[in-house]
């Protein structure tokens, strides 16, 4: 199921759902009696029948994505054990809506107290229970509750930075040079808005969750331009299915990006004649357009969170009442950034600072995201299906050396593994998350990557070379 779910005391559709699920579940026996073998869960992995399991039970979904505040991303799950993920991205609250959905017991696999090879040499039982002891421990330490005073700093000092950007370009109107720093400093501040946002959007801060998307609203949309509805629609996403080719409901979007970039060589598997469709020369020379592409990289999502505003009214967190604050939120954002456009000295300095802000703006974050995921595994949907939760998150996600400079410059995004596997703890707690996983993954023999964002930024470049010089 899907990460950031808003669960709340409304219906939002559910009991539309239940009479369509209870008529698809029916059987002799009751849920509580009937036992469920792993071939049969996994037999309901379409669309039109989705089963999932979580904690040894198994659920019938189906239809629910239409209600299901993260939309479609529950498909993903659709046929799987999906106990982990569940776990890392719902409230407790939303155990109260499971009942209903209850198909049985899952079968126990017999197999689980046999050491392993894919363990080294440690049993799927071990396995299991260490990930639930890892959490456990994390709760233990009290790492989920966030030090509102850190969040507060990171709120002033980010606005500050706009701050000062603003006085620079219109302190100094006849510098261009000064104008151009003014410029970036302004980048700078989107960039960490994109991190801040994140935060509260994950609800690492507040346990109100309509506080969080609040909170998010005004860094995301007023302050960054974004949409975080259409954010949260992509990230979700992102989540639920890291670096992942095909799921019922799609690749994952950070790596669907072909034809602009290629980011493995499964995403153009297939039909011959698609790929004679496909303008060959962009992938090819992939290595010299990546960096033009970071640079535009923004103009397309300020684009993409405005054109999202057209969606289907579930697709918004809140309904229709917030789509229509999270459009006076973008006008709002945009609306101040070309008031500040106008107070400069002439249109050579417009042009300077749009281009640079702009440009940079995708630049600065690219090359923190872009080392969270790229070079590293790729995963067809069958992969997907034949690797747990944190294998799978600790394999297609690669940490940036956790220097202070790289823990402010990425928004904690150093700890990009940690955050995939625990995404409502707190920024600053994972460190000590690091210290317990790291521990996890020597003793399970799962490689675990951490690179200088230097390093990181060359390994991604390195692969879109190989890939188009390979086509």
């Amino acid at each position: 199921m899907a990460p950031n779910v808003d669960s709340g005391s409304k219906d939002r559709g559910v009991s539309a759902v239940k009479e369509v699920v209870s008529g698809a579940t029916a059987n002799a026996l009751s849920p509580a009696e009937r036992v469920v073998t792993r071939k049969e869960l996994a037999g309901h992995a379409s669309r039109e029948s989705v089963w999932i399991a979580v904690n040894g039970r198994v659920y019938d979904v189906t239809g629910f994505e239409n209600v299901h505040p993260g939309g479609e991303i529950i498909l993903t799950a659709a046929g799987q054990d999906a106990t982990d993920v569940f776990a890392a991205f719902h409230t407790p609250a939303t155990w109260k809506m499971m009942p209903q959905f209850l198909v049985g017991n899952l079968e126990e696999d017999a197999l689980s107290a046999k050491p392993s090879k894919q363990l080294n040499g440690h049993s799927p039982h071990e396995y299991q229970a260490d990930i639930r002891k890892m959490r456990a421990e994390l709760v233990k330490l009290r790492a989920f509750d966030s030090n509102k005073f850190f969040y507060l700093f990171k709120f002033l000092s980010t606005s500050a930075i706009c701050a000062l950007s603003v006085v620079m370009a219109l302190g100094m109107k006849d510098s261009m040079i000064v104008t151009a720093l003014a410029a970036f400093t302004m980048a700078l501040f989107w960039q960490q808005c994109g991190w801040l946002a994140h935060d509260f959007l994950h609800h690492q801060v507040f346990k109100n969750r309509v506080f969080n998307n609040l909170v998010g609203l005004v860094v995301g949309n007023v302050y960054q331009g974004f949409s975080v509805s259409w954010w949260k629609m992509k990230h979700n996403h992102h989540h639920a299915a890291p670096n992942v080719t095909s799921t019922a409901a799609g690749p994952d979007p950070d790596i669907d990006t072909v034809p602009v970039l290629l980011w493995s060589e499964k995403l153009i598997e297939g039909d011959s004649k698609e790929m004679e469709d496909l303008p060959m020369f962009l992938m090819k020379n992939q290595k010299i357009f990546y960096w033009p592409v970071l640079c535009v990289a923004r103009i397309s999502w300020l684009l993409q969170s405005l054109l999202f505003q057209r969606a289907p009214v579930w697709n918004f967190v809140g309904g229709n009442s917030w789509r229509a604050v999270e459009i006076v939120a973008l006008l709002m954002h945009h609306g101040a950034y070309f008031y500040l456009l106008s107070l400069l000295k002439s249109w050579v300095h417009v042009a300077l600072f749009l281009v640079v802000s702009q440009a940079m703006g995708g630049v600065l974050l690219g090359v923190v995201f872009t080392v969270g995921h790229n070079a590293m595994k790729v995963l067809s949907e069958e992969e997907m299906k034949s690797t747990d939760f944190v294998q799978m998150q600790v394999l297609t996600t690669r940490n940036i050396e956790p220097t202070a400079f790289n823990r402010w410059f990425s928004g904690g995004l150093s700890y990009q593994i940690e955050h995939h596997i625990w995404p409502q703890l707190p920024r600053h707690s994972l460190p000590k998350a690091r210290e317990i996983l790291t521990k996890f993954c020597s003793k399970y023999d799962i490689p675990y990557a951490s690179q200088g964002l230097i390093e990181g930024n060359m390994e991604v470049w390195k692969m879109l070379s190989k890939l188009g010089e390979s086509l």
